[in-house]
């Protein structure tokens, strides 16, 4: 989906589908540094698209900025994890690039208000969202050259910047977005002392009542040198080297062993060493050297996997790899203060703020700041935080944090977690910059970033290192020990699933009917050269479009056993416990076009396809319930690959889950509901979902809290169930004043009220009364609104 925005007097965005192509303008003849390419990006052409494939969904612009910073307002997904939750992390990221000129300090950048960025527009600017190197890629090209309208206070640099960012659905994959960017100097002057930098306000999370954005914390998981008292901790052993089945981590992803107050369930004697600082990813690749310990009594020493009783069993045990400082600037929901108890992650909430926002810098050119042998590996320039009352507002403070030399960096190049320095939770941003670097005329930079959103520490941490091995995956000529600029071909070269069929469904009498295409059962797949489709699977959600679980699955081999793997946490995992083999499944043979999840069921022995991994047998599963918003998604997933000599093995991959209804408009996520269609029955008979009298009226949800799960877009409904072919319903406050009347005569068991009054007012929170009456019944009730 493309959206534009406009400007207005204040700092607002207004959202409309982008309908035409970019239209490129002239450049003004004042511009201050050139010569420069004929064409100058255009803030009208402004434009969002909105990238969903992956388990973060997000706005991506083409003038520089992530996420949308008026979201929900907008309806745009801003850092939304989990996929669908309508929990969004990001308020906004934004880039900026800063250099050196005539001894001046100019930044060009995107921020909140003051977008300095603009699209390059045609035919430059190719803003295209699909199929690439990833899953789902979306392109754009801007530019910092004045625009027609030029702004007094912008100095243009006379940089053009290739962005392309990456999502994939496959579960190893899909919590973080890759950004690639090639930064190119097409002016006519040498940039000197050239900084490049990610600037990023998380506000976790949307759905925290009380305060999204004011008990956030922030820190840093990498390399520092000596800049924090608190690093190069050796607390967790995420591989389980010592197999005793503990990694250091509590049930929300918090080392044991940190003792920061944002740590409830701090514990010394969980503590987990495996030999590794923390702060380090462990890259495993049978390729590469023998991992030498960096703490504790493992400190220069090989490291290995333990067998149960500690012993080593041969060399074939030791790690090969290379430890890579992970790099990453961090932003979490912190302990508020001033709230009683420890809040961290809003645990108490039914949808907790727990996920854990992450900035990884994948790959970066060498800079002459590096020194061997201690950097061996490219690392940011710095990490920066500061608070919204301090947001640097002119071009010298921001090159001054990009730079680490502002008088609020305290002398540090990283510097430490609020807390280490005296200072509490707040709203803050960080900062992770990469520099200096000269750059001639013509010449080009290269660089990899990603956004990364988990659960905990361990979460983020774990979706950083999902990035950092996907850039690796396939490369061709180097290594984490040897790295390299982005290759078209060369890099994220990764198990490609079959593409997301096209499904459509509708509810009917107490389930859903659903149909779909099968174009997937016969494109190619772009590493194999052939179609490797294996069979599709149906997931179903309640109320929003995530925790989908398995309902059905088939294959399109007749009386042949198959594997199949499915995202941990769903129903289905056929996997037997302490067993690491897969388990192999007889599924129905293949079904095409259509079938139904309860009511009329069309497929013989769908009610008995459901895998129960305790004892690995396929057992009944939950019928579809009439008061309850569903969403589906049908998938195909490919076969099973063993190891070669050539390749390592592929377990199967499973083609996004994408394809549930949507707002044509907006792509907001449709939910579909189980119907009841009157006349099918000629004796009504409540448990089938027919009424023919108001006496099993219920209302959905109530209490109705202004943000429930099953709104996608934070839309303002509660639904009257459970009604006769035709009624009347009555709503009153307290007080017996009448604030709407509804008519149903839908021909459905349901009627929706859109929380307005009669005089199209929205109504405040409070205990209201209704009354659904037919001509010979009647019935009260009573729900609340807590907005």
């Amino acid at each position: 989906m493309l959206y534009r925005w406009t400007r207005r007097a204040l700092p607002l965005l207004s959202v409309l589908i982008l309908l035409g192509s970019a239209q490129s303008k002239n450049p003004p003849s004042n511009s201050k540094i050139g010569p420069v390419r004929e064409l100058a990006g255009d803030p009208n052409d402004d434009a969002y698209m909105v990238m969903q494939i992956s388990n973060i969904w997000s706005a991506m612009s083409n003038f520089g900025n992530y996420g949308d910073p008026n979201a929900p307002q907008t309806g745009l997904p801003s850092g939304q994890w989990p996929a669908g939750s309508g929990n969004d992390y990001v308020w906004e990221g934004r880039f900026w690039i800063a250099s050196l000129v005539q001894g001046k300090k100019r930044v060009s950048h995107a921020d909140y208000g003051d977008y300095e960025f603009h699209s390059s527009g045609p035919p430059v600017d190719p803003f295209f969202l699909g199929a690439g190197i990833s899953i789902q890629d979306s392109r754009v090209t801007f530019d910092d050259l004045q625009p027609p309208n030029p702004n007094p206070n912008h100095y243009s640099l006379g940089l053009r910047i290739h962005q392309t960012a990456l999502t994939w659905s496959m579960p190893d994959y899909d919590d973080f977005i890759a950004i690639q960017y090639q930064v190119v100097n097409t002016s006519a002057n040498t940039l000197s002392n050239l900084y490049v930098a990610w600037v990023f306000d998380n506000d976790v999370a949307t759905l925290d009542p009380l305060n999204p954005n004011i008990d956030d914390d922030v820190d840093y998981d990498g390399w520092d040198g000596t800049d924090s008292q608190t690093d190069e901790q050796d607390w967790v052993d995420p591989l389980d080297l010592d197999n005793d089945g503990q990694d250091g981590y509590d049930e929300w992803g918090i080392p044991y062993g940190w003792s920061n107050p944002d740590n409830p369930n701090y514990t010394e004697s969980l503590k987990e060493p495996d030999g590794v600082y923390d702060e380090y990813q462990i890259y495993l690749d049978p390729n590469g050297p023998v991992i030498l310990g960096q703490a504790g009594d493992w400190a220069g020493n090989p490291l290995y996997y333990h067998e149960a009783d500690g012993t080593v069993v041969g060399d074939t045990l030791y790690l090969h790899g290379w430890l890579i400082s992970r790099d990453m600037s961090i932003i979490y929901d912190g302990d508020d203060n001033a709230a009683p108890g420890n809040d961290t992650g809003e645990r108490s909430l039914p949808v907790p703020c727990d996920g854990w926002t992450g900035g990884r810098l994948i790959y970066t050119p060498h800079a002459p700041y590096y020194t061997a042998p201690d950097d061996t590996l490219p690392r940011p320039f710095a990490h920066q935080w500061w608070n919204w009352n301090s947001d640097p507002g002119n071009d010298d403070e921001k090159f001054d944090y990009m730079a680490a030399s502002h008088q609020a960096s305290l002398g540090y190049h990283f510097i430490p977690n609020p807390r280490e320095i005296g200072a509490p939770v707040f709203d803050y941003r960080w900062l992770t910059s990469t520099g200096p670097f000269t750059v001639a005329p013509g010449d080009t930079l290269r660089f990899v970033y990603a956004l990364c959103l988990d659960q905990g520490l361990k979460g983020v941490r774990a979706a950083a290192d999902q990035a950092m091995g996907a850039y690796y995956e396939g490369a061709m000529g180097y290594s984490p020990s040897n790295p390299g600029a982005p290759i078209s071909g060369q890099n994220w070269v990764l198990p490609v699933p079959p593409p997301i069929p096209n499904l459509n469904y509708t509810g009917v009498n107490g389930g859903v009917s659903m149909a779909w295409d099968n174009h997937a059962e016969y494109e190619l797949d772009p590493l194999l050269g052939y179609s490797d489709f294996e069979g599709y699977k149906i997931y179903r959600a309640a109320y929003a479009p995530s925790n989908w679980h398995l309902i059905y699955a088939c294959d399109n081999l007749t009386d042949s056993l198959v594997y199949v793997v499915t995202t941990e946490g769903d129903t289905v995992n056929p996997r037997r416990a302490g067993d690491s083999a897969f388990v192999l499944i007889d599924l129905p043979d293949i079904t095409h076009s259509f079938m139904d999840d309860g009511g009329n069921v069309l497929f013989e022995g769908l009610d008995t396809l459901l895998y129960d991994p305790d004892t690995l047998l396929w057992g009944a599963y939950d019928q579809p319930v009439n008061a309850v918003p569903y969403y589906y998604v049908l998938v195909a997933y490919d076969s099973y690959k063993p190891a070669t000599p050539n390749s390592p093995e592929f377990m199967p991959q499973e083609s996004s889950r994408s394809n549930y209804l949507k707002d044509p408009g907006s792509g907001a996520p449709m939910a579909v509901y189980p119907l009841t269609n009157y006349g099918e029955e000629e004796n009504p008979d409540p448990s089938s979902g027919v009424f023919d009298d108001v006496q099993h009226v219920i209302v959905v949800p109530n209490p109705y809290r202004g943000t429930n799960l099953f709104e996608a877009r934070y839309e303002s409904v509660v639904k009257f169930m459970n009604l006769p072919p035709a009624c009347k319903i009555t709503i009153l406050t307290l007080a017996g004043d009448i604030v709407r009347v509804l008519d149903h005569n839908s021909g459905t068991n349901e009627e929706s009220w859109d929380l307005l009054s009669m005089n199209t007012q929205a109504v405040v929170s409070g205990l209201y009364i209704y009354v659904a009456e037919t001509t010979s019944d009647k019935t009260i009730g009573k729900f609340v609104i807590a907005r």
